[in-house]
């Protein structure tokens, strides 16, 4: 039988944290880089890092990335989440300068090496489009923020997309669509009505650290799929791959602690608005 055309898997909340005084993983750490190491076994031709990668630190990122180096080969597209930002709480980490938004999303870009926070990527099997949180609030209760600008570019990339999927990430669920959103995107009605504009479109969000094979985790609303993610660590560490075909998507589910697939979650997503053809 032939296979997909393309592959990538999709994690979320990896949380990749050093203890400040001795620079040490914290105690989930190995678990997150093992189910790394499961993604990379299932040849992904990329995969995606879908938001709170770090807790924001300059360690934690050192850590991130020295695993990523190690572990995965192929190339790797993040998001930022809210934990980008919690160099609130240690200002000292930005030393001589206070911490701000604009410096977290300086050293997320850094890292990744990306040219911006929310960004675009263009393959012969669809179109993948990366949004980030922008801001940070206590009172926002760890809420997604994005900005008019953020919500414009991403409105005219849905309306310019070529034929073919439409793959869109954000680390903040829309409000009221999977499990545990009830308040998570702060701009979701916008945002939901954007994404309607381009039917069969899919969302992938994380944040909630629910188990994904709940019934909840994947919902459509007005032709918008929204995918909901876990967490590759803790009591049920899973992720999500992804296989592209020409004329449909197929959604899997992967039991990290198991290293099996959830045979019984398997969604098969048809796409007659926006077949490629043969």
């Amino acid at each position: 039988m032939h296979g997909p055309d393309l592959s990538f898997a999709v994690l979320s909340d990896l949380h990749f944290m050093a203890w400040k005084d001795t620079l040490a993983p914290v105690e989930w750490v190995p678990q997150v880089i093992d189910s790394l190491e499961d993604a990379v076994c299932q040849q992904p031709d990329f995969v995606v890092l879908n938001g709170d990668l770090t807790n924001g630190k300059r360690r934690d990122y050192d850590l991130a990335f020295q695993a990523i180096r190690q572990v995965v080969p192929c190339p790797v597209y993040c998001t930022m989440g809210n934990h980008e930002y919690y160099g609130f709480y240690e200002p000292e980490d930005y030393a001589p300068h206070p911490f701000s938004p604009e410096r977290a999303q300086r050293r997320f870009l850094d890292y990744t090496g990306l040219k911006n926070i929310y960004y675009q990527v263009q393959t012969r099997m669809g179109t993948f489009l990366f949004l980030s949180c922008e801001s940070y609030s206590p009172d926002l209760k760890d809420a997604g923020w994005l900005s008019d600008r953020q919500l414009e570019w991403l409105s005219k990339r849905l309306t310019s997309a070529p034929a073919g999927p439409v793959f869109t990430f954000v680390h903040q669920p829309v409000n009221r669509t999977v499990a545990k959103s009830e308040y998570t995107l702060v701009q979701s009605e916008v945002l939901r009505n954007i994404l309607k504009t381009r039917p069969n479109t899919i969302l992938f969000s994380g944040h909630t650290h629910c188990r994904m094979d709940r019934v909840d985790q994947l919902v459509r609303q007005n032709g918008t799929w929204f995918v909901g993610g876990g967490c590759p660590h803790g009591d049920y560490p899973q992720f999500r791959f992804v296989q592209v075909y020409t004329d449909r998507v197929a959604l899997r589910l992967r039991d990290c602690s198991q290293k099996r697939w959830h045979e019984e979650y398997q969604y098969v997503l048809s796409l007659p608005d926006l077949n490629l053809g043969s």
